[in-house]
This record gives C-alpha cells, sequence and structure tokens, in this order.
C-alpha cells in the first residue's frame, strides 16, 4: 500500500469518526427535531463539508471570554436600572388585565419590566424616517447612542452621518455601534473615516476574522435598531440606517425587489432608558471603553410623555436566547379574537406555527401578510412550505406586492401592538440579538393596525383551493428547502 493510499484511508477515517462523533453530539444536546433532523441529514450527504459547517455554525456560541463579559455586563446593568425605575414609580403595577400573563413571562425572561408614561408615535418608512432621526441629533446635549445592522454610506446614510459629526462638534458624545457584517461597506467607507477623525465614536460589532471562527460562531449578528438621544428620545423598529435607494447584496442574485417598506416608532418616556440599556450593554461587549458608573444616562426625574405601557424585550445569544420566542408564544396563546402579522421572512419553529394554526382552531380571524417576492429565493422557498398547514386551519395569508415589505409587527385584539426587528423565523428567534417592543394600548394598537389594514389592502390572498393545485415540482422544491429551516 503507498503511501498516498494510507493517507487516502485515514482522511477517510477521520471524516467517518467525525461526522459520528457529531452526530452523538446533536443527539446529546437535545435540540429541536428540525434541526436535528436538518443536521442529521447534511452529515449524511456531505462528507468533510457537513463538520466543517458544523463547527462553524452548529452551536449559538458567542465565544467564553464575550459570554462572561456579556452575562456580567447584563447583571450590573439591568439590576441598577430596574432599582432606579422603581425608585420613580414608572414600573407597571400587575392589575390583572388581559395581557399581564405576557407581561410577567416577557419580564422574567427579557429582564426588563414594562414601565408606564411613554409616548409613541408611529413613523413612515425610508428617507423621512432619517429625517425624523436626523432633527434628533441635531438637538442632542449629552449623548447620541446609535446601534444597527446595516447602515447605507450613501444618500440619507451620509446625513446621518454629518449630523452626528456636528452634534460631537458641539461636545455631545456620539457613541455609533454597527453589525460587521451587515454594515461591512460602512465600516470601509469614507463616511465611517470621516465620522471616526471627527470625534464619533465607530466601533463594528461581532467582529468576524479567522481567530474567532475558533470559538465562537461568526453568523450571530447584531440584528438590532436603536436610536438613544439623551436618555430621552429613542427609535426603533425594523428599518437599517437605509433610504428607499438601498439595494442589499445577496450574493450572485440579480434580483430586485422594489423599496424595502418599514415600520418605526419615535418613542419618548420611561421606555426610551430600558433601549438605553440594551445599548450599553451590547457597546460595552463590543467596545473598549470602560464606563465607571451608567447612572449619567438615565436621567431623574424620568419625564413621563403619555399613558402607554412599553415593553421592552431584548434576546440574543448568551444568557436569554429565546426571550422574544417566548413572549410571542404566551401572546399567540392569549389572543381571543384576531391576530395580524407582518413580517418578511416566515421561517418558523414548529412551535409558532402551532401556536397560530391553534389559535385560527379556537376562532381568533389570523392575517398573515408577507412579500410576495424576497431577496433570498431559498428563504422565500421554506417560507411557501409553512403556507399549507396554515390555510388548512384558516389562517389568511396575503402576499404584499409593490415592494419588499420589511415590517415586523403585530397587533393583537386591537389592544397590544408589536415592533422591532425580529423576524418570525429562527435566525431571529435564537441567532440574532433582536429588540421588539410590546405596547399595550388601544390607540397605538389602533394605528398600527391601520398601518397593517394599508398592507392588505396591496396584498394578493393566497387562495387555498389554488395552493393546493400548485405544480409537485414547486412544492417539492419548497419542502426540500424547509429542511434547511434551521439553517437559514
Amino acid at each position: 500500500m503507498t503511501t498516498g493510499e494510507e493517507l487516502g484511508i485515514a482522511l477517510l477515517l477521520l471524516d467517518y469518526g467525525l461526522r459520528i462523533v457529531i452526530a452523538l453530539r446533536i443527539l446529546l444536546r437535545r435540540c429541536p427535531g428540525p434541526d436535528t433532523w436538518s443536521w442529521l441529514l447534511v452529515l449524511l450527504f456531505m462528507p468533510v463539508l457537513s463538520w466543517v459547517l458544523y463547527f462553524l455554525i452548529g452551536e449559538s456560541k458567542l465565544g467564553f471570554r464575550r459570554l462572561a463579559k456579556y452575562e456580567a455586563l447584563t447583571k450590573r446593568i439591568e439590576e441598577d436600572a430596574v432599582l432606579h425605575w422603581q425608585r420613580q414609580g414608572v414600573v407597571h403595577a400587575p392589575g390583572g388585565g388581559p395581557y399581564e400573563p405576557l407581561a410577567h413571562l416577557a419580564t422574567l425572561v427579557g429582564g426588563i419590566p414594562p414601565l408606564v408614561g411613554n409616548h409613541v408615535e408611529l413613523l413612515g418608512t425610508g428617507g423621512p424616517v432619517l429625517d425624523e432621526i436626523i432633527n434628533g441629533l441635531e438637538e442632542a446635549q449629552y449623548h447620541c447612542h446609535l446601534v444597527f445592522y446595516i447602515w447605507m454610506p450613501s444618500g440619507k446614510g451620509i446625513e446621518v452621518g454629518e449630523a452626528l459629526l456636528r452634534a460631537a462638534k458641539r461636545g455631545v458624545v456620539c457613541r455609533v455601534l454597527v453589525d460587521a457584517v451587515g454594515a461591512k461597506d460602512f465600516l470601509r467607507s469614507d463616511l465611517c473615516e470621516r465620522m471616526r477623525a471627527g470625534g464619533v465614536q465607530v466601533v463594528s460589532a461581532l467582529p468576524v476574522n479567522p481567530l474567532r471562527m475558533l470559538f465562537a460562531r461568526i453568523d450571530l449578528r447584531n440584528h438590532r435598531k436603536i436610536v438613544v438621544i439623551d436618555g430621552v428620545l429613542a427609535f426603533t423598529g425594523s428599518q437599517n440606517l437605509t433610504d428607499e435607494t438601498f439595494e442589499p447584496k445577496r450574493g450572485l442574485s440579480k434580483t430586485r425587489v422594489g423599496p424595502w417598506i418599514d415600520s418605526t416608532i419615535r418613542l419618548q418616556g420611561p421606555a426610551v432608558q430600558a433601549l438605553q440599556c440594551v445599548f450599553l450593554r451590547d457597546w460595552l461587549s463590543d467596545s473598549d471603553e470602560a464606563l465607571a458608573e451608567v447612572a449619567p444616562f438615565f436621567p431623574v426625574p424620568i419625564p413621563r410623555a403619555g399613558d402607554s405601557v412599553v415593553h421592552v424585550v431584548p434576546s440574543g445569544p448568551g444568557p436569554r436566547p429565546d426571550a422574544i420566542h417566548q413572549a410571542m408564544m404566551s401572546m399567540f396563546f392569549e389572543a381571543r379574537e384576531e391576530i395580524i402579522l407582518t413580517t418578511p421572512y416566515f421561517v418558523p419553529d414548529e412551535a409558532t406555527k402551532a401556536a397560530l394554526v391553534n389559535a385560527a382552531l379556537r376562532g381568533v380571524d389570523v392575517t398573515l401578510i408577507v412579500p410576495d417576492e424576497l431577496d433570498a429565493k431559498v428563504v422565500a422557498a421554506a417560507s411557501r412550505a409553512n403556507y399549507e398547514d396554515l390555510l388548512n386551519a384558516g389562517v389568511k395569508v396575503l402576499e404584499h406586492e409593490g415592494g419588499l415589505l420589511h415590517a415586523k409587527t403585530a397587533c393583537i385584539d386591537r389592544a397590544l401592538a408589536v415592533v422591532g426587528s425580529a423576524n418570525l423565523d429562527m435566525r431571529s428567534f435564537w441567532l440574532n440579538f433582536e429588540t421588539t417592543l410590546f405596547i399595550h394600548d388601544t390607540d397605538f394598537a389602533s394605528q398600527l393596525r391601520f398601518m397593517q389594514q394599508h398592507y392588505a389592502s396591496e396584498s394578493r390572498r393566497v387562495v387555498p383551493e389554488e395552493w393546493a393545485r400548485r405544480p409537485a415540482t414547486r412544492r417539492l422544491l419548497d419542502h426540500i428547502a424547509q429542511l434547511f429551516s434551521p439553517l437559514l
């Protein structure tokens, strides 16, 4: 036997051995069934590449040092903030309302209680939203805190950067945190260089490099979209720091999906400080800045701006990976009359899909609005694979035309409104750092529902009978894509 043959046999045995060990590891981890089957199929049919993929993205690990740092910061900042809110009397006292179980659960899993005394304003999308943010930056006196997944280094993105430069020149402390992957074009741009030179602190979140690949999963991303100004004004929702001219880069795909349609809220009141908590935890995890105390970022007395109860629920890899998922599940099961959902990426786990099916079978009027065209073809196919179960249960599925509906919203029983950055997919529920706001306010819920009805008027309803007659080849491709749902 030649040396080459011996080497080949050794590599073959290594491949088989690693695949067996990883398969046992997956079974011992007690992952959800779809996750387990997806990885077992990959291990079975993809020699070598399968275990390479598993080492890279198989487990939601942040890295030991980062995880320990994040947990310590989370505990310290949250404990200080909650004590501050309790002293100021802005923590919502349980009153036996219809969504008290949701508020209780979300507090336990998210670490932040619902806060009273807020004013919430629903904004539009695109350039006008960035104009509102620019106006807020121009009035800043103490600090500007921004975290975004994508920052477009052109158009309105430049105007926001210049507003921060003017604020920094006035002596305002400006901190910007952007995702290392989503905002890579911005981080390489002249705009970023000018901002740093002008005194704006710009930090990349979750950087990707060969060394980090050995110790942490590289596709865990910071998907939040938050602006906090002086601790009294905030913006958050689904819109990245992009305007209507934004065109995402998706590999070799040339698909154009039209303008992205988002939902953003302008927030004043105590809940701004909850978003401040989320920003500070992320900032201290990724930056080298050491803050002796965080009290200066929480104004006293806390200004009350309205009557809305706002519950900020963050989630992400680490101490609470499924906070938003748990809150969403509670919300679906507590719904009594109506659920209206909008999401661009609908790739739910079985529990989420079952909760929606259960609601429809209980007589709840469930409507799901998704885009008719997506920028990711495999994700679109995996999404379509879920339609049949929903339609059979009576869920109304609408496909929005005329742009990529990127808004992540929910309206429950015309009383509870949900706006945030999390999609109804497994990546948002378990892999990304996300933020979702649960807003207990019938007036605001009515405004959000009106906007959702506008989306519905621009949509085409999926007819169950027609859907059942789709060609077998299309159904097969959709179901194959669904097998990879946990990996999307």
